[in-house]
């Protein structure tokens, strides 16, 4: 087994196992994929530009495990995306969009994606 063929099958612990939390999605099409398992940073450290500080702002990332999904998000797509509200298993799930000014990161060569959120706007 190759080292990047044994990098994604350790995806399955690392980014799926005991730390992971619950992930919905929901493509532009409207199919549901439910079940997913990932990595949830509900904060991200963020520069000020005006002072130049670093400063925490509520912005969750997830990270997912590319193999696991059905449907990759592209950049400039309108997915739904559902985590739960506080880093625990039995919290009840918010919705959140994916960011439409930073597009998910990751390749096929590195097995993960990693997504921006920003809360769903009401209308």
């Amino acid at each position: 087994m190759g080292l990047r063929e044994r990098v994604e099958k350790d995806l399955a612990v690392t980014l799926e196992g005991q730390w992971s939390l619950p992930v919905n999605l929901v493509s532009p099409e409207g199919v549901r994929t439910d079940g997913l398992r990932g990595q949830i940073l509900y904060d991200t450290v963020r520069m000020n530009p005006e002072t130049g500080e670093d400063v925490t702002v509520e912005r969750p990332v997830v990270t997912l495990r590319r193999s696991s999904l059905t449907r990759i998000p592209a950049p400039g797509e309108k997915w739904l995306v559902e985590i739960p509200q506080t880093p625990d298993e039995t919290a009840s799930m918010e919705q959140y969009m994916i960011s439409p000014v930073r597009p998910p990161e990751g390749g096929r060569s590195i097995g993960f994606i990693r997504i921006f959120l920003q809360e769903v706007e009401q209308s």
